[in-house]
């Protein structure tokens, strides 16, 4: 079992330069919003730029999270949330992915995100 798997989140697009993923809110969902608010876009974009910064990295190495910086924008409701994650930049040993949230068919954003990782060792 995953993460992905057990929060029901799809892996829509997965590039070097760009992550998008998608996730349908459901009742559970928003009462763990209501517990931890903003522990949903910070999960969503997370994910999107670990999953986009490790394959930026050679296979004896991983992209480990430095830093996040979560804006929290909107309320969530149910229906499924998306989250675009592109790599701002990707450097020889911190790369910089910006993520944003929001509702599928919207424009409208309910986070916005600043994802800071580093090469490792494994």
């Amino acid at each position: 079992m995953s993460l992905l798997s057990n929060l029901g989140i799809e892996v829509v697009e997965q590039g070097r330069h760009k992550v998008v993923l998608q996730m349908e809110l459901t009742p559970e969902h928003l009462e763990m919003e209501k517990k931890k608010a903003g522990s949903i876009n910070a999960l969503l974009s997370e994910t999107a730029a670990s999953l986009g910064a490790n394959m930026n990295v050679d296979q004896d190495d991983s992209a480990a999270i430095t830093g996040v910086n979560v804006h929290n924008l909107n309320a969530f409701k149910l229906g499924t949330l998306v989250v675009e994650a592109i790599s701002v930049r990707n450097g020889e040993n911190i790369q910089t992915w910006q993520a944003t949230t929001h509702f599928e068919k919207s424009a409208i954003p309910n986070g916005l995100s600043t994802v800071m990782l580093k090469k490792i060792q494994i």
